[in-house]
């Protein structure tokens, strides 16, 4: 009776009706060796496979959030919710006007990075002077938020609410528009 083997091929072999009889022990050798080294170069070149595609959804995805950032900063605001409102500590609301420290009507005077001085048009809340210097992170350019803010631009006239000496983003900067500065003297009169 015959021996089994525990390598497949010699087990073939057998199993062959024309019975070509045992191959050297070195083609033995030989094939075996092929079968582990195809097998080997099927599993990397699956892992390099699937680390391109990976690469290329990160790159993807990275493109698209820089793009979004690139449009937003010169689109016009949206002072309602929006994609970006998930930084904002507190949405924009005409009565949520009302918690600023100040509202102001104001023309750029001063850019230095994060720092804009207003020159002030009219008061609507708080106790400013003639001119009004405040830190408004990103909306100068100087910063990128994920909030869609304003981006200040010198001469430009704005309305801006914010407390001490910080101007809020997220709608409670935003263009002048005159129905928006009657809202604003309504709400906070």
């Amino acid at each position: 009776m015959r021996q089994r083997s525990s390598d497949p091929i010699e087990e073939l072999r057998h199993a062959d009706p024309v019975g070509l009889g045992w191959p050297p022990s070195a083609s033995k050798a030989r094939v075996w060796a092929r079968i582990q080294e195809a097998t080997m170069e099927d599993i990397t070149q699956g892992r390099r496979a699937r680390r391109r595609l990976a690469f290329g959804l990160v790159a993807i995805a990275s493109a698209a959030v820089i793009l979004a950032v690139a449009v937003r900063g010169v689109t016009a605001p949206n002072p309602q919710p929006g994609p970006g409102i998930g930084s904002c500590i507190e949405t924009y609301t005409i009565s949520a006007l009302a918690n600023r420290d100040f509202a102001i009507d104001g023309t750029v005077a001063v850019i230095d990075g994060d720092a804009v001085t207003f020159a002030v048009n009219e008061v609507f809340a708080g106790d400013v002077g003639e001119m009004l210097a405040l830190t408004a992170t990103g909306m100068t350019g100087a910063a990128v938020t994920s909030a869609g803010d304003t981006t200040l631009t010198m001469g430009e006239r704005y309305l801006v609410a914010g407390d001490g000496a910080y101007a809020w983003g997220c709608g409670f900067t935003q263009p002048y528009d005159v129905l928006v500065a009657a809202e604003w003297a309504e709400a906070l009169q």
